[in-house]
């Protein structure tokens, strides 16, 4: 039963379609500079775009996360260092 569903799905003709004559908009990368320099791991200062709406990279939304995970970890270290801090002393004692 594979076999034919398999020969009958290859039978199928393929259908070409034509790109639209209306080039897209790049958004992502500044096109003024040369596309070897900024697509790579460590894209150079420069490549992209300044940021317009508030979910863009770079813009506030992105910023206030980066803000609050910060601060997030700064509130785990310092439990941490209490926490390790009692613990010494308690052992201490002993």
């Amino acid at each position: 039963m594979a076999a034919i569903a398999l020969t009958v799905g290859l039978g199928a003709p393929a259908v070409a379609t034509v790109p639209p004559d209306v080039p897209e908009e790049n958004v992502y990368l500044d096109l003024e500079r040369s596309m070897t320099e900024c697509i790579s791991a460590l894209p150079k200062p420069g490549c992209g775009r300044e940021p317009v709406d508030s979910g863009d990279r770079g813009g506030w939304q992105q910023l206030l996360v980066f803000g609050v995970l910060m601060t997030a970890m700064a509130g785990i270290g310092v439990r941490v260092a209490f926490s390790v801090r009692s613990r010494s002393r308690t052992a201490s004692q002993n």
